[in-house]
């Protein structure tokens, strides 16, 4: 067997943050005795962070989950017996673990790679972002309803603005920014955003594109640009956007999952990339062992002033208020060269839910005996 590691560095987060002060480092509110940043001001932690672990007997690798009124909302992916693809099942999971319901895969979702699982105007709502179609969950009937035509869900919402993108993939995307009070729909191009918080009068807009993702800042009052067009001016609004942040800083080697808004501040979180090639047409487990950091940015620079004991790769689902957000993790990888028919199913898989209300962040760990 030969396994060639090609990127596993140092797994860490980051929490970017533009006004906080800096603190001691801390393990889990515990200092580490580095010195090399400013001296906590206080005994107290910046982040209230709790866990809680549930034992769920589902098959497979969860892929996308929320939870809504006390309950979970999961994809699982599970193998597909006749391909090297996926199966998706979706379930409906009591707080406790307990599997309420399985609802039946549309083909449409089940064939579609680049699928969202959003909450949305008070219904359970998938995107299939490739076909531009969008389903929302019957719960009375234990089923998904296709909509009429496609909803954008905005990145954005709240009593003054409405953020919503078009992405053209490598092409880039144009963001707009609706003014609920005038009506009025600004606009700036970026590459792919993901996620949109507001902090004072600036829009924080985290992207996503080739070779690096970027914080875009976007300032209001917005300024309004003319523009040449059909030999006539028009005038168009236009966002005064500055890009502030890239992890080409980094080297590369880091993508950043998502950023919130906590006392006053913005923060992001930042993952390694882990990629690793095999040539002996078997499946390998790799095993998140990276430290999890919390710091902040100065200069273009990362200072820790938090350490997890956690150890996850995690990804943004959902923002669903300004101040409420749903990420999911994994703490292990399974990486599969072609199709093995004689491969057995998952051994123990540790996955999660994260909930992020401030500085307020609580842990669900997912463990099952069938995963």
């Amino acid at each position: 067997m030969i396994t060639v590691p090609t990127r596993f560095m140092l797994l860490f987060f980051l929490i970017a943050g533009f006004t906080v002060k800096c603190n001691s480092p801390q393990i889990d509110g515990k200092s580490n005795g580095n010195n090399s940043l400013k001296p906590a001001t206080s005994g107290l932690e910046i982040f209230k962070v709790t866990r809680d672990t549930i034992y769920v007997s589902v098959e497979g690798s969860l892929s996308r989950a929320l939870l809504i009124h006390d309950k979970y909302y999961a994809f699982y992916e599970v193998r597909d017996p006749t391909s090297t693809g996926s199966i998706k099942k979706f379930y409906t999971i009591g707080k406790k673990g307990k599997i309420e319901r399985e609802t039946k895969m549309p083909k449409e979702i089940n064939d579609e790679y680049y699928y969202k699982l959003y909450y949305w105007m008070g219904r359970i709502v998938v995107n299939a972002e490739f076909n531009k179609s969008t389903y929302h969950l019957n719960e009375d009937k234990n089923k998904f309803i296709k909509e009429p035509e496609f909803i954008q869900i905005p990145l954005f919402e709240d009593e003054n603005y409405r953020v919503t993108a078009d992405c053209r993939g490598e092409f880039g995307s144009t963001i707009y920014l609706k003014n609920k009070s005038t009506n009025t729909t600004y606009s700036t191009n970026s590459e792919c955003p993901f996620l949109v918080n507001k902090l004072g009068d600036r829009f924080i807009v985290n992207t996503s594109g080739v070779p690096s993702d970027n914080i875009v800042v976007i300032k209001v009052p917005l300024r309004v640009k003319t523009l040449t067009k059909s030999n006539s001016l028009e005038v168009v609004p236009s966002a005064a956007a500055k890009t502030v942040f890239s992890t080409d800083n980094l080297g590369g080697r880091f993508y950043i999952p998502t950023s919130f808004v906590a006392k006053g501040s913005l923060y992001n979180l930042f993952n390694s990339h882990q990629n690793e090639l095999a040539f002996d047409g078997k499946e390998h487990v790799i095993i998140t062992k990276d430290s999890v950091k919390i710091g902040i940015i100065d200069n273009s620079k990362f200072k820790p002033v938090y350490l997890f004991k956690d150890k996850f790769d995690i990804k943004l689902e959902q923002q669903l208020s300004p101040n409420y957000q749903i990420c999911t993790f994994h703490t292990e990888e399974r990486i599969q060269v072609g199709f093995k028919k004689d491969i057995p199913p998952y051994m123990e898989a540790k996955y999660g839910l994260i909930e992020i209300m401030g500085n307020e962040i609580k842990i669900h760990y997912f463990f099952s005996k069938k995963g």
